[in-house]
């Protein structure tokens, strides 16, 4: 990882794998025995940093789960061909989604054809205040919602692990849907399930410290481990902050977010 990524390992409900900011080397590598062992008892979902590319028609193919997302469109359009009250739960879940990061409000599958060999395509649609406006195709919108797809399938799907790797989630997402990713990631890791996060996104980060704060989930403070990678010189730290009852970090080091608070000064003393 680069310097300054953030892996943030949320929810551990039944199981709390830390690292102490005073570890000696042995013991980071005790820590990384822990959680290979943790995650022998389960197979989890690793998602790749970038996801697959949208397609303006779709020919059937494989659905089941890859790291880029590939047989999202096809695991799409195959539950609404063959479970129409699952397909209806899980398009509720992606669009509640789509309006809490305002992404889109409607995700529908257009199919051409009467079986489920059929090409199709994916439209999504944005509400108005007084009307709704017209469908798109997934490939004339933004770039983030096909990067998104991926992870909300794997997230809402009812046969879903319960362990998820994920390589910055925030690609090609404004600040709002970065934000709502923390939200959604906070609601998965209170049910139980595990979330190990690689981000670079301050967004994702704050809404998960703001929903603590506000005590928007049972997810506590104790169950969000904070891991900051810090280059000092050829080296590269690992420190572990705390977070309080308040959504503050706690043992924070120095140059933790010392980009911005340099920027920022810059804008205040213009």
């Amino acid at each position: 990882m680069a310097p300054g990524d953030w892996l943030s390992l949320a929810g551990y409900a039944y199981q709390t794998i830390d690292m102490d900011r005073n570890q000696e080397p042995d013991d980071h590598f005790a820590w990384i025995s822990e959680l290979r062992s943790f995650l022998s008892g389960s197979r989890p979902f690793a998602s790749a940093p970038i996801r697959s590319n949208p397609q303006r028609t779709y020919d059937p193919g494989r659905s089941y789960p890859d790291p880029q997302g590939d047989y999202v469109p096809t695991y799409l359009a195959s539950t609404q061909f063959r479970d129409r009250a699952q397909w209806l739960t899980l398009k509720h879940q992606i669009e509640e989604f789509g309006r809490a990061s305002g992404l889109f409000d409607d995700l529908s599958v257009k199919q051409y054809g009467s079986d489920e060999g059929a090409p199709f395509q994916l439209e999504v649609r944005k509400f108005g205040k007084r009307r709704r406006g017209r469908k798109r195709n997934l490939i004339d919108v933004g770039y983030g919602v096909s990067q998104a797809l991926p992870l909300l399938i794997e997230l809402f799907r009812p046969d879903n692990p319960t362990v998820y790797l994920l390589q910055q989630p925030e690609v090609h997402l404004h600040p709002s849907a970065q934000a709502a990713l923390g939200s959604l990631f906070c609601a998965t890791a209170s049910s139980g399930r595990q979330l190990i996060i690689e981000t670079h996104s301050d967004y994702i980060l704050d809404r998960i410290l703001l929903d603590l704060r506000d005590k928007r989930t049972e997810l506590k403070p104790d169950d969000v481990s904070i891991l900051y990678f810090e280059r000092e010189d050829l080296d590269v730290n690992i420190h572990s902050i705390r977070i309080d009852d308040e959504g503050n970090v706690l043992d924070a080091p120095g140059g933790y977010r010392s980009f911005f608070k340099k920027e920022l000064q810059r804008v205040i003393d213009y």
